[in-house]
């Protein structure tokens, strides 16, 4: 059994697997419209990580993991406990960034938009806003999408995905005004 990673699955890999490959899902876009109260935010103050929605003209690049032969019962458990937060799973094509790979089949966890975190569209600016302020048990909402954006930049650097880095340009620039502001007052 295959899973696909698209989000934290990416660079936060705290399961076994005995292998891994980078290649892509058609169909769907990467959106920041997941609510996190679990991970990256708080009920009542929720952060925002990824999910997918469905789009004709969308490519989504990640990793894939084999999951250890005879332990794929005890890794899904573990995953459908750690993507607890209003994600199903759906069965999708996977393309191989290397092309002398078949496409196979992935197991994919989504967060679709009747789950009672899903949080929806909203301005890159509030998004952004939002990831900036929130903070949660697996840490602050900017650590997961600077490390989103880094892996993807490193894994997949002709990969394109707008809603990705122009949200981590807004949050860096947020960061920047809180640290001229804080040098001010400093003075």
């Amino acid at each position: 059994m295959w899973v696909f990673g698209y989000g934290s699955l990416i660079w936060k890999v705290d399961f076994p697997y005995e292998e891994k490959m980078v290649g892509r899902i058609l169909g769907y876009s990467r959106r920041f419209w997941q609510g996190s109260t679990d991970h990256r935010g708080v009920p009542g103050k929720p952060g925002r990580v990824v999910t997918l929605v469905e789009d004709p003209e969308g490519c989504v690049w990640g990793v894939a993991y084999r999951l250890p032969a005879g332990q794929e019962c005890e890794v899904k458990a573990y995953l459908d406990f750690r993507e607890k937060g209003g994600y199903r799973t759906t069965t999708v094509i996977f393309y191989p960034k290397d092309s002398s790979v078949e496409p196979f089949d992935v197991l994919l966890y989504i967060g679709t938009c009747d789950n009672p975190n899903y949080l929806g569209p909203a301005p890159l600016e509030e998004i952004a806003e939002q990831i900036f302020n929130a903070v949660g048990p697996s840490g602050r909402n900017t650590e997961y999408l600077f490390e989103l954006a880094d892996s993807i930049r490193n894994l997949v650097p002709e990969d394109a995905d707008e809603h990705l880095f122009s949200l981590e340009k807004l949050v860096k620039e947020l960061l920047e005004k809180r640290q001229n502001l804080n040098c001010l007052q400093n003075n």
